[in-house]
């Protein structure tokens, strides 16, 4: 298993990049949240329906709120 870094170890290593391969980082990274936003949209009752059974207001959420939510709702085991 491949070592876990932590958000700042990722951010300063990112730093260290050349310019074109911050690029490709930064096309990644955008193209993740471009299928997260993508897939929120499509599922947006079934995420209602979750969060409602989770207590949880999703209307009341910001998109990053959300999107955090989903992301640890994704990453549950």
């Amino acid at each position: 298993m491949a070592p876990q870094l932590n958000d700042r170890q990722i951010i300063e290593a990112v730093s260290r990049l050349s310019p074109q391969a911050k690029r490709k980082v930064l096309r990644k990274i955008i193209s993740e949240l471009d299928d997260l936003d993508r897939m929120i949209d499509e599922n947006q009752d079934k995420f209602r329906k979750l969060f409602k059974k989770r207590g949880i207001d999703f209307g009341s959420l910001s998109d990053e709120e959300r999107e955090e939510l989903i992301d640890k709702i994704l990453h549950e085991e």
